[in-house]
């Protein structure tokens, strides 16, 4: 199948609340099985790797291929970059490895084992790597030799791996465990037991000695390493459908909280069991950093890589609680003052208030004296500002007294209530002089 982009126009929008995602158009994708597709250490590129064993670079500001790679004589498995150094591995399911220089494109080293692999791993010493393999094993290449050696075999497939430089340790998964294996013994140090029917496929760190796995079924659990626990877990509608997470990119999950629609970025989500209960993924996707572009897949390992023409995170926070005082006004201004104060008794309220997916003031304690905000406006839209309480006072509800002012002079005053349970929502649409 030859390397091509479709430029297809779609109409997928997702608008939940304040958050708004659309995505307009497809440049990487196939009518068939499709590449995986990786965010690289430049954000004006992205790279893929095709089930021929192609490796294409993108420029993703001109939406076309720039360069391509005959790199494999099978399909692609896996590629990952260098923390600090301008090189990336590349791994096929040819047996054969390969250490590319990043912006050259060059070939510095290249070797063909007697296994399948599936996950290829910087050690962080110059350019030596690990290979873990469909049959178990986990190999170390160091450039200065010509073979690998197996420092570990776990007899059984590794879907997944990351390596702590901290630790010398690897940690994977597969389908019965997730293990934590020394570097220099090639031991199994502990194990993680698979409690769910399906098997464990991807593994990452997430924070000090808690790593976060996905399962086939798409459950996403937090697990404490020290006492090789569950510390949390996010129930899932779909199957997870792999995806290259590296660190040039953010995980975005779609679902319901409490049987409300949400978009969030994973890094946001705190470890509460809350959680466990009360939410549930529908689908995992990527996105750039700068959340320009998002990466979908599907249950035929069919990737896209999407555009998107807008998006608004709201920050979790607002979405666990529903919008019950809710108020709009049409604007002509490109701008809005608005000015928060307690034009009744000071009890200690804490507010903080969110505009268009972005906190702009955070635990704020009301006072008689006026706080004064300037908005710009986003042009021919819907502008939202949310009031969400931190603190209820000694006389709850949060009560926050408003003036907005806009069109040369025009004022409107009014109180905005909100609870533990529910945020207050200023709607302010800009339209056309």
């Amino acid at each position: 199948m030859r390397t091509i982009a479709l430029f297809i126009i779609v109409n997928i929008c997702i608008s939940l609340h304040a958050q708004k995602i659309e995505l307009v158009e497809s440049f990487i994708g196939y009518t068939q099985k499709s590449e995986i597709i990786s965010f690289t250490k430049n954000p004006k590129l992205i790279m893929s790797g095709n089930y021929q064993g192609g490796i294409n670079l993108w420029d993703l500001e001109k939406q076309k291929l720039i360069k391509k790679i005959d790199a494999h004589k099978a399909p692609i498995s896996h590629i990952t970059f260098h923390e600090s150094k301008n090189t990336f591995l590349s791994a096929g399911k040819d047996s054969i490895i390969k250490l590319w220089s990043f912006y050259s494109n060059r070939q510095i080293d290249s070797v063909k084992i007697l296994f399948t692999p599936t996950v290829v791993l910087f050690n962080n010493k110059g350019n030596d790597y690990f290979i873990c393999t469909e049959e178990g094993s986990i190999l170390e290449k160091k450039i200065s030799k010509k073979k690998p050696e197996i420092i570990s075999n776990t007899k059984t497939y590794i879907n997944d791996a990351f390596f702590s430089s901290e630790t010398n340790q690897i940690i994977t998964c597969d389908h019965n465990s997730i293990k934590i294996i020394s570097t220099d013994s090639g031991k199994i140090l502990d194990e993680i037991k698979n409690p769910y029917s399906s098997h464990f496929v991807k593994v990452s760190p997430y924070a000090n000695d808690t790593i976060i796995s996905w399962s086939e079924n798409g459950i996403i659990s937090y697990w404490d390493l020290n006492n090789k626990s569950k510390i949390s877990e996010i129930r899932a509608k779909n199957a997870y459908n792999k995806l290259l997470m590296n660190n040039y990119s953010q995980t975005i999950l779609s679902g319901y909280y409490n049987d409300r629609p949400l978009v969030v970025n994973l890094q946001e989500l705190e470890l509460h069991q809350k959680y466990s209960k009360n939410m549930i993924v529908v689908n995992t996707f990527l996105s750039s950093l700068n959340q320009k572009f998002l990466v979908t897949a599907d249950m035929n390992d069919r990737h896209r890589l999407m555009k998107i023409k807008e998006v608004d995170l709201t920050p979790l926070a607002i979405q666990e609680r529903k919008i019950s005082d809710e108020k709009t006004f049409k604007v002509k201004s490109k701008y809005i003052i608005v000015n928060v104060w307690d034009d009744e008794k000071i009890d200690g309220d804490t507010l903080s208030i969110n505009y268009n997916g972005k906190w702009i003031l955070k635990d704020y304690h009301l006072v008689k004296n006026k706080k004064t905000l300037l908005l710009p406006l986003r042009e021919n839209q819907e502008n939202e500002i949310i009031f969400h309480a931190e603190n209820l006072g000694t006389e709850p509800p949060n009560t926050a007294a408003v003036e907005l002012e806009y069109d040369n002079g025009i004022r409107q005053e009014f109180n905005m209530r909100s609870d533990f349970d529910t945020n207050g929502i200023v709607r302010i649409i800009q339209i056309k002089n």
